[in-house]
């Protein structure tokens, strides 16, 4: 089983141990709020924590104010509190404000938790500067240790999902994998492609607050790495095609299932051609390249011609595969030219 510590864990890890620093230095009781807090404020940016703040400045307030109203309306007994939170909860929900909704969960439950018959002010501040502790320490360690390099980390997500699609489109074609195998390995290729869908989303919320030195190369960087993702994405789609169809497909004409399996082939070889010369790591000459993808032209026309003249069951049963390689042949063509415009820098 391997083993890999992120940059996350070990940020997660010194917000911990900042905010424990903190809170033994003050002498505050009950440090382990001040702890729950810096790891529910870490975030995957230096941007959504900041974010998050705001954020949780609401949720604080709101929890502060459903705090002392289950305090002083229903006691500080354990059904009280229980009540309290279920409300608040239906209050954060319906307002929309879901994502904080544990920061103001955690406020009332150490409020209400005084362990006296009424809450006094000064334990009011103090539980409330517990959670300001553990935010600012998740805030403080994200910002200035281990930054993220969001080009690195994107085409990294990008690249593991590149060679799980790879080593699919090699294998299903000819059957060559047990299916349960197939199946986890597929369910890993829509977590990590669940997973570079958000982290884009990040950098569209975050592009204009983000702390970037060149903006402008950090931006054409996004561009190719959405063409990279939508790529990707293609590919799982003509991976799940080829694995319902490919049967069917060759029972209906040997020749078509060739002329198929012999593009999938040359799609990904030509892929990964796009990537290693990304990487720097091979060069490929344009007019090769061209050649290639004419020959993939040529291919997919004498697959089309068959289709013409097969009957109209048939022609249903092929035309998914071919109709997913196709979009495929077209937006990896667009990924060679935005690469060949791109350089890494990163």
């Amino acid at each position: 089983m391997s083993f890999n510590i992120g940059p996350r864990m070990m940020k997660t890890g010194l917000a911990v141990a900042l905010a424990i620093l903190v809170t033994e230095s003050l002498n505050f009781e009950l440090g382990m709020v001040a702890v729950l807090t810096a790891v529910i404020a870490m975030q995957p940016s230096i941007m959504r924590s900041f974010t998050y703040i705001k954020e949780t400045a609401l949720s604080t307030l709101i929890g502060v104010v459903f705090a002392l109203a289950g305090a002083y309306i229903l006691g500080l007994h354990p059904v009280s509190i229980g009540i309290t939170v279920i409300i608040a909860i239906a209050v954060n929900i319906k307002m929309g404000w879901v994502k904080t909704v544990n920061i103001t969960i955690l406020t009332i439950a150490i409020i209400m938790l005084s362990g006296d018959e009424q809450i006094h002010l000064m334990y009011l501040i103090e539980r409330l500067s517990l959670i300001f502790i553990g935010i600012s320490s998740a805030f403080l360690v994200n910002a200035f240790i281990f930054p993220p390099n969001h080009q690195k980390l994107l085409y990294n997500m990008i690249k593991k999902s590149l060679d799980k699609t790879s080593f699919l489109l090699r294998v299903i074609p000819n059957k060559t994998m047990k299916v349960r195998e197939l199946r986890q390995r597929e369910g890993d290729l829509d977590k990590d492609l669940k997973e570079i869908s958000d982290y884009l989303e990040i950098i569209d919320d975050e592009k204009s607050r983000m702390f970037i030195r060149n903006r402008y190369h950090f931006m054409r960087d996004i561009v190719v790495f959405r063409q990279m993702y939508k790529v990707v994405d293609l590919e799982a789609d003509l991976i799940e095609n080829l694995e319902e169809k490919i049967d069917k497909i060759e029972e209906i004409s040997p020749n078509q299932s060739f002329l198929v399996k012999k593009l999938v082939t040359k799609i990904v070889e030509y892929h990964e051609n796009i990537i290693l010369t990304y990487e720097d790591k091979i060069t490929v000459q344009k007019t090769l390249q061209k050649e290639s993808f004419t020959a993939m032209n040529l291919t997919i026309n004498d697959l089309i011609n068959e289709l013409q003249q097969s009957e109209i069951e048939k022609w249903i049963e092929i035309f998914p595969v071919a109709s997913s390689i196709v979009k495929l042949m077209v937006e990896l063509e667009k990924l060679d030219k935005y690469i060949r415009k791109q350089e890494r820098t990163f």
